[in-house]
C-alpha cells in the first residue's frame, strides 16, 4: 500500500505544471552554474601556469582544485602565492575570480544552488502534502481504507523524494559528464569519488527540507498558512543562523587582527636588524626572525582555530551550516583543508630556509597532497553528515506525530 501511495504522488507530480517548471528551472540553473564555474576555473588555472615557480624560486603555490567548479569554498585563498624570504613567508593576494559579478553575489556553484534554490524547491514539494489533501477531502477518503497513517506519510515522502531526486541526479550527472569532455579539467579517481559523495550529501540535505515541509503541513490545517510559516523558517535557517554564529563567536573568542599580527612581525624584524648591525652575525638573526614568526603564526592559528570551532558549533544549529562544512571538506575547499595547506607551507619554509639564507639557486618544488577521505570524515565531515541525517529523522518523526493527531474533518 505504501508503494501505491508513492506511485500516486509520482503520477500526480508528473501531471502537474509545478513539476515541469521545477525540472526546467533545475536544468537551466545547473547547466548555467557548471558553465560559469568552469570558465572561472579555467581562468584561474591559466593564471596558475603563468605564476608557477621554477626551481630557482622559493615559492609555494597550490594549483586550483577542479572540484572548486562544484564547491568553490576557499579555493581562491588556497591558490595564493607564498614567497619564502629571509624574513619569513610573504603571502601574496590570490587571483580573484575573473567574473566581477562574484564581487556582488556569491559564486553560483553547485553547493549554492543546492543550499538555497533546491532547499526551497523541496519545501514547495512538501508544504501541502497533508493540508492540501484535507482541504480537498481526499485525506478522509484515503484513511477510510485499511491503511495506516504511517504508510500514508511514508508513501507521500517516498513519492515526492523520487520526483526531486531522480531529475536532480540525472541533470547533475549529464552536466558532470560534459565537464569531463574538457581535457584541461582532470578529476581522476580523486574527484569522481568525492563528487559522488557530494551528490549523496546533497540528496540528504534536500530530503531534510522535504521532511520539514511535510512536518509543517502535518501541523497546519491550511495550505496558505503552511507556506508562510515555511518561508519564514527557511529564511532563518538558510541565511540568518549560519551568519549569526560567526558574529557571536567573534564577540566571545579573542583573536588578534591581521594588522596587529603584521605590526608584531615588523617589530621583530626591526629589532633583529638593529642587533644584526651591531654584531654582523646575520645568519643567527635570520633564524631568530624565522623562529619567532613561526611561534607568532602558531599562536594566531591556535586562537583562530578556537574561533572556528566555536563558530561551527553555533552555526550547526542550522543544518545548512553542516551541509556547507561537509561538502566543502569533501571537495577539498573547506576550512580544514586550508589550515592543512598552511601547515604544509610552514614545513616547506622550514625545510628550505637554510638554503634561502645562503642564497642558493635551486629549491625543491612545493607539492601539496590533499587530505584523504578518511581524514576528512574523522575530522568533522562524518559528524556533519550524521547531523543532517538526525535532522531528517527528527523532522519525519515529528511529521508522524502530527499525522497521528491530525483531524481529517
Amino acid at each position: 500500500m505504501t508503494w501505491n501511495i508513492a506511485k500516486k504522488e509520482i503520477v500526480s507530480n508528473l501531471l502537474s505544471y509545478k513539476f515541469f517548471i521545477v525540472i526546467l528551472l533545475m536544468v537551466i540553473l545547473v547547466f548555467t552554474s557548471f558553465f560559469i564555474m568552469h570558465r572561472d576555473f579555467k581562468e584561474r588555472l591559466s593564471d596558475y601556469h603563468l605564476i608557477k615557480p621554477g626551481p630557482e624560486d622559493p615559492i609555494a603555490v597550490n594549483p586550483p582544485n577542479p572540484l572548486s567548479i562544484f564547491v568553490k569554498g576557499l579555493d581562491e585563498a588556497m591558490a595564493r602565492s607564498y614567497e619564502i624570504s629571509r624574513i619569513g613567508i610573504d603571502v601574496k593576494a590570490g587571483k580573484q575570480s575573473g567574473n566581477i559579478i562574484f564581487s556582488y553575489f556569491s559564486a553560483p556553484d553547485f553547493m549554492y544552488l543546492t543550499r538555497v534554490i533546491l532547499s526551497l524547491v523541496a519545501l514547495l514539494f512538501g508544504f501541502d502534502q497533508i493540508s492540501r489533501e484535507r482541504e480537498k477531502g481526499t485525506l478522509k477518503l484515503m484513511l477510510s481504507n485499511p491503511v495506516s497513517r504511517a504508510k500514508v506519510l511514508i508513501g507521500k515522502w517516498i513519492g515526492n523524494f523520487l520526483c526531486l531526486a531522480v531529475p536532480f541526479i540525472f541533470v547533475t550527472l549529464i552536466g558532470f559528464a560534459f565537464m569531463n569532455l574538457d581535457p584541461g579539467v582532470s578529476f581522476e579517481s580523486f574527484g569522481l569519488v568525492r563528487f559522488g559523495l557530494i551528490l549523496l550529501v546533497s540528496l540528504i540535505y534536500i530530503s531534510l527540507f522535504l521532511s520539514l515541509g511535510m512536518l509543517i503541513s502535518a501541523f497546519s490545517k491550511r495550505t496558505a498558512a503552511s507556506i508562510v510559516i515555511l518561508l519564514f523558517i527557511w529564511a532563518i535557517v538558510v541565511f540568518i543562523i549560519p551568519n549569526l554564529g560567526t558574529l557571536v563567536a567573534r564577540q566571545i573568542v579573542d583573536v588578534p587582527s591581521v594588522r596587529a599580527l603584521s605590526e608584531k612581525r615588523d617589530q621583530i624584524w626591526t629589532r633583529e636588524v638593529l642587533l644584526g648591525i651591531q654584531d654582523r652575525n646575520w645568519s643567527d638573526h635570520y633564524n631568530r626572525i624565522s623562529q619567532e614568526n613561526n611561534m607568532l603564526e602558531e599562536d594566531y592559528r591556535n586562537k583562530f582555530n578556537r574561533l572556528i570551532r566555536f563558530s561551527k558549533n553555533i552555526n550547526r544549529i542550522s543544518p545548512v551550516a553542516s551541509y556547507i562544512y561537509a561538502v566543502s571538506d569533501i571537495a577539498g575547499t573547506g576550512i580544514g583543508e586550508e589550515g592543512s595547506l598552511k601547515r604544509e607551507v610552514i614545513r616547506y619554509k622550514n625545510q628550505i630556509f637554510p638554503d634561502v639564507i645562503e642564497q642558493k639557486e635551486n629549491f625543491p618544488n612545493f607539492s601539496y597532497r590533499y587530505r584523504s577521505l578518511s581524514q576528512v570524515f574523522t575530522r568533522g565531515t562524518l559528524f556533519d553528515t550524521a547531523w543532517l541525517l538526525f535532522f531528517n529523522i527528527l523532522f519525519f518523526a515529528l511529521s508522524y506525530l502530527g499525522m497521528v493527531r491530525y483531524d481529517v474533518r
